[in-house]
């Protein structure tokens, strides 16, 4: 491809990737599962009632904190007659997380005292407050990521990259994403979790161009992507390893449609995708001086021969990338039946 095709590819796959960041999601309602509200009231007449009210941020870990009134009522004839509604109530201690989960709780010996008006914003925008008798969590959209690099490594990218500090100490996840350019090679992602700062992506194909960007998320929704940068990948010059754990065995010992099925670990890929396997079973004893070969895709570890299962056999696989076949595996044998 020329200099001036590949620029023309390179501002064809950055306008597709001028997408549309997701929402902020919608403030969170802080409350406790039923079980856990029924776990502390030990009673449920037809579901529990609760009344939340943010108090602030846990000054140790910053998570979300406050208390919720948990009530249920029970109705029904007493050995007297008439009707009686018996009111069970409690109150609790709670924790979120910021994507609105009980870290914990604890049930409370007397009511405390809450301010049904109560709102505080931490140092990283989030939210909190009361309105209409619920607790409310609001967490912005992370900023997109800064300082993205990108380089090869065997047949991954290596990418690296700064968080929003921001809102990093609340980030769920990160998404790595490096699409080909003028190639039919797929796009390739990667996702890792917290505040990571990398990640490898692959596997990548030799001589092509990638448009790399990064995208952060929290409980707020997805940052925008990073500003992208290219990277293309050199001529593959290592060739696979030898495939390891070589294992075969008869499928249906002494019986009619027996098969020889073979297995293995994947091997090393060097620099570039495998793409295919090679496996060759060869005759021992009575058998010696058969052989058969069968190849399969890349991402396929077994095979199966349909060999006579009196014979011993002896088995080998190997690997195959952009630059050629790999070392063959040790030779494992398997005996007649």
């Amino acid at each position: 491809m020329s200099r001036t095709a590949l620029a023309g590819a390179i501002a064809s796959v950055l306008a597709a990737l001028v997408l549309v960041p997701a929402a902020a999601a919608a403030p969170t309602s802080l409350l406790l599962p039923q079980s856990t509200a029924f776990a502390i009231l030990g009673a449920s007449c037809g579901g529990i009632q609760e009344q939340a009210y943010a108090t602030g941020f846990d000054p140790l870990g910053g998570y979300p904190v406050g208390a919720v009134y948990l009530s249920t009522r029970r109705r029904g004839s007493g050995r007297g007659g008439g009707y009686h509604v018996t009111t069970y109530s409690a109150w609790a201690g709670a924790t979120w997380t910021y994507a609105a989960a009980v870290s914990s709780y604890a049930k409370l010996a007397a009511a405390p005292t809450v301010d049904p008006d109560f709102s505080a914003t931490d140092a990283y925008g989030d939210r909190l407050y009361n309105s209409l008798g619920h607790a409310w969590l609001d967490v912005p959209l992370p900023a997109a990521p800064g300082g993205v690099t990108a380089v090869q490594a065997g047949a991954q990218l290596q990418v690296a990259w700064t968080p929003d500090s921001a809102t990093a100490p609340v980030l769920t996840s990160a998404t790595v994403t490096a699409t080909p350019v003028g190639s039919t090679a797929p796009a390739l992602t990667a996702t890792t979790t917290g505040a990571a700062t990398s990640a490898l992506v692959g596997p990548v194909q030799p001589q092509t161009t990638y448009v790399v960007t990064v995208a952060s998320t929290d409980a707020g929704g997805t940052s925008p992507a990073s500003d992208p940068v290219t990277v293309t990948t050199g001529a593959a010059s290592v060739a696979p390893s030898a495939p390891t754990g070589v294992k075969a065995r008869w499928t249906a010992p002494d019986q009619p449609g027996d098969k020889l099925a073979v297995t293995w670990l994947a091997a090393a890929p060097g620099d570039s995708p495998l793409d295919q396997y090679e496996v060759t079973v060869t005759g021992r004893g009575d058998a010696a001086g058969q052989s058969f070969v069968q190849t399969v895709p890349g991402t396929t570890l077994a095979a199966s021969f349909a060999v006579g299962d009196t014979f011993g056999w002896a088995v080998q696989v190997r690997a195959h990338n952009a630059v050629g076949w790999g070392p063959l595996s040790a030779s494992i044998r398997v005996s007649g039946v």
